[in-house]
């Protein structure tokens, strides 16, 4: 199936991007990878009248990672970010998403950007994202604002990006090694049916910290708060562990369900992967 006919223009700047997304009245797209834009076009879901393509700016693509923070750029493919030995070894719930996200030619043009603009409710990274508490950098005409990635995504496909607005980075701060992503896989697309991202700190014997984030089960990302609450001071233990991860299961959202999976099994699936991701994140927490 053919999309249906649309303008093109490439961005030669953050600024050019800007000022076009401006005039265009709403009826603008962004093109990064178009790796979901563009199956979206051709099944006639999305109608934009002009494509505005960033893929090529070098300014939105640079990957840095300092002791501190790391800023990745809106348009680094996952193939960049799998690639840079740095995200791995600071962010080893990345590195396990990119592992099994999509297939090699959807890692080799996708962006981080483009999957957190794009808010599919089963997308892996931005799961990862939010357990790590990342802060998005948005691009306007009247300037620049950042905005947490819990206050950014907001539903099925929404978020809080205007039409007249640019994701341009992403920007994480420093976390230990304590982080882990799991997830149960739809075979035929990749997408999780359900995936949880932990991420932990321990200190002194108990668990000081958890941020739990999960994907896939309803119509964004959301982080588990009530099982992150249980295990605040808790022993790194199994059986903390797995009273917590039963908790996620409990958490006040709608669950989707469709043809791949029902609510309930989504929501008993996500317990079961938040198990295995505290039990890999406390070992890499604890280990010398």
């Amino acid at each position: 199936m053919y999309p249906a006919e649309f303008g093109y223009e490439r961005a030669g700047s953050v600024e050019h991007a800007l000022a076009v997304l401006a005039d265009g009245g709403g009826e603008v797209k962004v093109l990064a990878g178009g790796q979901s834009l563009l199956p979206m076009m051709k099944l006639r879901l999305a109608m934009p009248e002009l494509l505005v393509d960033i893929g090529g700016l070098a300014e939105l693509a640079a990957i840095e990672v300092k002791p501190e923070r790391a800023v990745l750029g809106a348009v680094a493919t996952y193939r960049s970010l799998q690639q840079d030995p740095m995200v791995g070894e600071a962010f080893p719930a990345m590195a396990d998403a990119l592992a099994v996200l999509a297939d090699p030619q959807v890692r080799a043009r996708g962006t981080v950007g483009g999957a957190v603009a794009h808010a599919d409710p089963a997308a892996d990274l931005p799961a990862v994202l939010l357990a790590l508490d990342a802060e998005l950098t948005v691009a306007g005409r009247a300037g620049t604002r950042t905005v947490p990635i819990d206050g950014f995504l907001q539903g099925v496909f929404a978020t809080d990006l205007a039409d007249d607005e640019l994701l341009t980075r992403i920007t994480l701060p420093a976390a230990g090694r304590g982080q882990a992503y799991q997830k149960f896989e739809q075979p035929a697309s990749h997408l999780p049916l359900a995936g949880v991202c932990a991420a932990v700190e321990v200190a002194e014997g108990v668990i000081s910290s958890a941020r739990i984030a999960v994907t896939g089960v309803a119509g964004r990302p959301f982080r588990a708060r009530g099982a992150e609450r249980a295990l605040a001071g808790a022993a790194p233990e199994a059986d903390a562990i797995r009273n917590a991860a039963a908790l996620v299961r409990e958490e006040p959202v709608q669950p989707l369900q469709d043809q791949h999976a029902s609510g309930p099994f989504r929501l008993h699936l996500a317990g079961v992967l938040a198990g295995r991701a505290l039990q890999r994140a406390v070992s890499r927490a604890v280990r010398p």
